[in-house]
C-alpha cells in the first residue's frame, strides 16, 4: 500500500515571503527525488482560482461581507480538498500549500471578528478534517510586511486593488497576533520562522526545520 504524502503548509501576515518560500521549498525537495505539488489557498482548482479572484480583489461598486468571505473561503476549500488534495495526497504526493484554514481562522476570525467557534465548525467541515502535517508560520512585523506588499504590488497592481494587502495596520497587527496564537495552541504542528532576513536565510531555515521535522537531508 502506497504511503500517503505530507501536507505542509505555510502561513503568514502579508509580505512574509510566503509564495517564494513555498516555491524553493518545493524545489529541494524535487532535487531529492521527492513527489512534490506547490498549490495555493484560495485557488488549487479551477473553481478555486475563480473564487480567489473575487476574494482577492476589491470592487468600489460592492465588496464582500465578512460572512460572505468567509463562505467564499470555505467553498474553495471544499473544492480544493477533495479535487486536489486528498488525490494528490493518496498518491504519495508530498504537497505544500501557500495558506489553508489558518488563514481563514486568523483573517476571517481574529482580524474581522467573527465567532471563532462558528470559524472551526466552517473550517471542519469545508476541509472533511485535513489538517497538515506541519505548518510552517513565517512570523514579520507587520510594518515591515506591510512595506514589502507595498513594493511587490508596485511590480504588479495598485495596492488598493487587493483586499487584504490594502488594510490598515491595525487589521495586519491582529493577523499577526491571531497567527502567534494558533501557534502557542498548537505546538506539535506548528513551527515559528523568522521571515525578516533574507530570502536566503528564510530558505535554509525552513529546510533545517523540514530535515528536522521528517529526518531528510535536504540541500
Amino acid at each position: 500500500m502506497m504511503n500517503r504524502g505530507k501536507f505542509i503548509t505555510f502561513e503568514g501576515g502579508e509580505g512574509t515571503g510566503k509564495s517564494t518560500q513555498v516555491r524553493l521549498l518545493a524545489e529541494a525537495l524535487d532535487r531529492a527525488g521527492m513527489k512534490v505539488k506547490a498549490v495555493r489557498s484560495p485557488g488549487g482548482t479551477t473553481v478555486g482560482e475563480k473564487l480567489r479572484t473575487i476574494l482577492k480583489t476589491r470592487e468600489e461598486a460592492e465588496d464582500l461581507t465578512p460572512e460572505t468571505e468567509l463562505l467564499l473561503f470555505g467553498a474553495c476549500h471544499s473544492q480544493m480538498v477533495e479535487r486536489l488534495l486528498k488525490p494528490e495526497l493518496a498518491q504519495g504526493v508530498t504537497v505544500i500549500s501557500d495558506r489553508f484554514f489558518d488563514s481563514t481562522t486568523v483573517y476571517q476570525g481574529y482580524a474581522r471578528g467573527l465567532d471563532l467557534d462558528l470559524l472551526e465548525h466552517i473550517n471542519a467541515f469545508s476541509c472533511r478534517g485535513l489538517k497538515p502535517d506541519l505548518t510552517i508560520l513565517l512570523d514579520i512585523d507587520p510594518e515591515l510586511g506591510m512595506k514589502r506588499s507595498s513594493i511587490r504590488a508596485a511590480e504588479t497592481e495598485p495596492i488598493e486593488k487587493d483586499r487584504f494587502d490594502s488594510e490598515t495596520l491595525a487589521f495586519h497587527t491582529a493577523v499577526r497576533n491571531g497567527f502567534l496564537t494558533i501557534a502557542a495552541r498548537e505546538p506539535e504542528r506548528f513551527r515559528i520562522i523568522s521571515a525578516a532576513g533574507t530570502i536566503e536565510e528564510v530558505a535554509n531555515a525552513v529546510k533545517d526545520c523540514i530535515n528536522h521535522e521528517f529526518g531528510l537531508e535536504l540541500l
